[in-house]
């Protein structure tokens, strides 16, 4: 098993050691590199002022000068194109999933003769919300197809595919469930859009660096995610992929992605660049600096490396659970390895309350609707923290004491 950790800066736990963080789904740990390039930002933006937004120093391994201007498209070439095995010029940096969802809906052309739009419950409310939202602004037909216990049904999915259908949106991971769908089952999807002239759109936010991806290979028009969890680059750097070819024209599209800015020209024109198109207003530019720090990591490791290390400290999870046969929990996520993502999910009765209670003991959780604990051992984490996880259950689960634990009141919501 891959031992990573000393490439990441450790939580600590109530008890002063440090936690076993078992969350990478929600945010990653923090590169151990990212305090340095912080403070590359603030030299830059201290020695060179506006011109930083014309060049400055290559900290992330580009090749080629780099600007603030420029930096959403370089990192994308250099970082997200490889990891999803894209060609360079078809990737960019964005400011988080929901921004890039409202900017492809704003795009006439895939509505041009039809209002048809393909999802299913499953996907994140980045993706169902907006569909709703635009509901108002644009004639738009949604089949929200059924997804018994979060799960993607394939079959009705296909079946709602017809001539009037413009978008199909697919998670890659399912976010409650774990679920990896396969190349060859998103294939087979994107195959059923294409020949109903529709466009296909993976949400691969929970594949992201935990999944060997080749966007080619399922055929996506459209790849959306994110640095955030696995990939562990924090907040304001979620991605884009547009396939060659895809004319696309975001009516959503703000001055950084016009054609001749600098023109401050009164009507807009669209970038040559269809995957410029997709910026809007002044680039958050810090976040940039810190993004592809925990890419780094995972890609000198290998992401087949990754891959097989997570199923195997999954893998010892799903073999502890079966092994401790504890009363009324029951496994969510898939155990076949080619459909299981990084995530374990667990329905537990009192989930919310069970995973504040682990919290006491250090082992860092999360519950979703007090129905789902959900747990993913990654790159960070030991045999020994997937056993301390463990134990931490069954001793919950057997005595009852998550039961009779009162947490102290949170400021905020996240578990």
């Amino acid at each position: 098993m891959l031992d990573l950790s000393d490439r990441f800066v450790l939580t600590t736990g109530p008890d002063g050691r440090p936690a076993c963080e078992l969350r990478a789904f929600t945010h990653g740990l923090m590169p151990v590199t990212v305090p340095a390039m912080m403070q590359a930002f603030t030299d830059d933006w201290a020695v060179r002022g506006v011109d930083a937004w014309n060049a400055v120093p290559d900290h992330w391994d580009i090749g080629r000068p780099v600007g603030w201007w420029t930096l959403p498209e370089a990192l994308g070439d250099r970082w997200i194109a490889p990891i999803l095995g894209a060609a360079p010029g078809t990737c960019v940096m964005q400011p988080n999933v929901h921004w890039t969802v409202a900017a492809l809906l704003s795009c006439d052309g895939p509505f041009e003769g039809r209002t048809g739009l393909v999802l299913s419950e499953a996907e994140f409310p980045s993706v169902r919300h907006n569909v709703r939202q635009w509901g108002g602004l644009r004639e738009i037909a949604m089949a929200e197809v059924a997804a018994p216990e979060g799960r993607l049904d394939v079959d009705a999915l296909l079946d709602a595919i017809t001539d009037n259908t413009a978008w199909v949106f697919v998670s890659h991971v399912g976010f409650a469930t774990g679920e990896l769908q396969p190349n060859e089952t998103l294939r087979a999807i994107a195959d059923r859009a294409h020949r109903h002239g529709a466009l296909f759109c993976v949400d691969g936010y929970h594949a992201t660096g935990s999944v060997d991806v080749d966007v080619e290979a399922i055929g996506a028009d459209v790849y959306v995610g994110g640095l955030l969890k696995e990939a562990s680059g924090s907040t304001g750097n979620s991605y884009l992929y547009v396939r060659e070819g895809l004319d696309l024209r975001p009516r959503l599209a703000g001055w950084f992605a016009d054609a001749d800015p600098f023109g401050f020209n009164a009507e807009p024109r669209p970038h040559p660049e269809v995957r410029r198109r997709f910026l809007a207003g002044t680039t958050a530019i810090a976040s940039l600096y810190h993004a592809v720090e925990g890419l780094r990591v995972l890609l000198d490791a290998g992401l087949e490396a990754v891959r097989a290390d997570s199923l195997a400290k999954t893998g010892l999870a799903l073999e502890r659970l079966d092994a401790m046969d504890l009363p009324g929990l029951r496994l969510r996520s898939p155990r076949d390895p080619e459909r299981r993502g990084a995530m374990v999910i667990l329905e537990a009765p009192e989930a919310d309350r069970l995973s504040r209670w682990l919290k006491t003991r250090g082992v860092y959780t999360d519950s979703r609707r007090n129905e789902v604990l959900r747990f993913s051992p990654f790159v960070w984490n030991g045999r020994e923290d997937v056993e301390r996880c463990l134990d931490a259950i069954e001793e919950a689960v057997s005595t009852g004491a998550h039961l009779r634990y009162e947490a102290p009141a949170e400021a905020g919501p996240v578990t």
